[in-house]
């Protein structure tokens, strides 16, 4: 089985959001989508660190992408302060202390002072650090998608990358689902309709038989999400909210509903067989089924490696 290749705060994440089920399987070339429905024109921009949604609205002022101080706990174990007499901002990480402050292009990284490419700013008084500012200081990467109205702020893993280029399929899935993801829809993405609580929640993931490099993901039987694994990054390229009356979504045999709504490039699974894979915390094991268009082809269950999700499928070829 695979070994566990998530950080400490990606585990902590896994722990809270997999609460009853997870699928998965893939899909085929994609088709163009007969119908996209635009997302709202007062979408908020957001940002993404390695994945997981920001808590805090991104601002942007003048040009520049500002995201919040305390978004940097998801880039590492980075504490944070705010001398209100100084107007220090201070950054610890574990070898290295930064000072800056708002308005102020000058930060102080170990005694050494460098210029950023914009001085951080307070809005409604929380830190506000600018995008570029946090690869150029941290170490990290970090891009700007004006469509999707998406900052995305991330660190290559190496030992995902390792994991995905390897000969295990079951490594590589549990790989692909957390390189970092970005959305390749053109338009702000769709969202849940209705969030549910920890307990509650389900999330799917679908791979095709045997394959590792293209996968959905269902988020509640609500929001299916379709990416494609490209140069070790996740590309978000089509979307669906399905609603809860009986019909088809094109041939995605594993939808059983039409869709609400739609962004991107649907997918298609025509003549495709798909293997499903459903996390039970409380059993602490993942039960698999291959399926196709006909219906069930065998199903089995096994207790995955600590932290993982996937397991091996003995009847999949």
């Amino acid at each position: 089985m695979m070994k566990t290749i998530h950080s400490a705060w990606q585990q902590k994440k896994w722990k809270m959001i997999l609460a009853a089920s997870i699928l998965t399987a893939g899909t085929a070339p994609a088709l163009l989508s007969p119908h996209v429905v635009e997302a709202a024109t007062n979408h908020k921009p957001t940002a993404y660190i390695n994945n997981i949604p920001a808590s805090y609205d991104v601002v942007i002022r003048q040009g520049v992408t500002y995201v919040a101080l305390t978004e940097l706990q998801f880039l590492g174990n980075y504490t944070f302060g705010y001398n209100n007499k100084t107007k220090e901002i201070s950054i610890q990480t574990d070898r290295d202390k930064y000072i800056l402050a708002p308005n102020t292009k000058t930060i102080t990284k170990n005694g050494q002072t460098a210029t950023l490419t914009a001085a951080p700013i307070l809005v409604n008084g929380k830190a506000m650090l600018p995008l570029r500012a946090i690869g150029d200081a941290f170490g990290a990467q970090v891009s700007w998608n004006q469509a999707a109205k998406e900052a995305y702020i991330y660190q290559t893993d190496t030992a995902l990358v390792k994991a995905y280029n390897g000969n295990d399929l079951v490594a590589a899935r549990e790989a692909a689902i957390h390189l970092p993801r970005f959305s390749k829809l053109g338009q702000p993405r769709l969202e849940l309709r209705e969030e549910r609580g920890d307990v509650d929640s389900t999330t799917t993931y679908i791979f095709e038989q045997g394959k590792k490099d293209r996968f959905f993901i269902n988020k509640n039987n609500d929001l299916i999400s379709y990416y494609e694994v490209k140069n070790g990054q996740a590309l978000l390229k089509w979307q669906a909210n399905i609603g809860n009356g009986s019909g088809t979504l094109g041939d995605l045999f594993f939808v059983k509903t039409k869709p609400y709504a739609e962004a991107g490039t649907r997918p298609s699974l025509a003549g495709k067989t798909i293997v499903s894979f459903q996390y039970s915390l409380m059993a602490e094991e993942t039960s698999y089924t291959v399926t196709n268009k006909a219906g069930s082809v065998a199903e089995g269950a096994a207790v995955p490696s600590k932290g993982s999700i996937f397991v091996n499928a003995p009847d999949e070829k």
